[in-house]
């Protein structure tokens, strides 16, 4: 019996790492978690920088714990600040990485949007601006009206 072409080629398949597999995935219980992490860790790190949490000096504390670990991160104001620079500069990281998926639909759609012309940007700004004048006459003259009304009312 004759093999079919089909079988008889080796097959082809990529088959991804369980590594990649797992980094892919989107697990929405972390990203809320570092959603609510990243502005504490950019909190603590402007903490650090600045020397004080609220009214305690920071920089008496940090730098001389009897901890050796902490001490080294903290025994110098260059290390101080090296290091929260370090905290703000992951927190905020974290929080452009949650935000890539909100942006990147959004970028494709405002390459879709008809942008007005410079004139008829003009011509817009205009009439919102002409509204906003009109509203503001017609308050001040309802508050000239009425002021001296309120005060007949109220006996001042």
């Amino acid at each position: 019996m004759a093999k079919d072409k089909n079988e008889m080629k080796p097959k082809k398949y990529k088959e991804e790492s369980r590594v990649m597999n797992i980094l892919k995935k989107e697990y929405k219980f972390e990203n809320w978690l570092l959603a609510i992490l990243s502005p504490i860790l950019i909190l603590y790190g402007v903490y650090i920088i600045s020397g004080s949490f609220g009214s305690t000096d920071l920089t008496t504390i940090l730098g001389q714990s009897g901890i050796g670990i902490i001490d080294f991160f903290f025994n110098t104001p260059l290390k101080r600040y090296l290091t929260g620079g370090f905290l703000v500069l992951v927190g905020v990281l974290v929080i452009i990485y949650l935000a890539i998926p909100f942006v990147k639909p959004s970028l494709a759609e405002m390459k879709k949007v008809n942008w007005p012309t410079g004139k008829k940007l003009a011509q817009s700004s205009a009439r919102v601006f002409i509204f906003l004048v009109f509203l503001m006459v017609i308050f001040t003259i309802y508050e000239l009206i009425l002021n001296p009304i309120f005060d007949l009312i109220y006996g001042i």
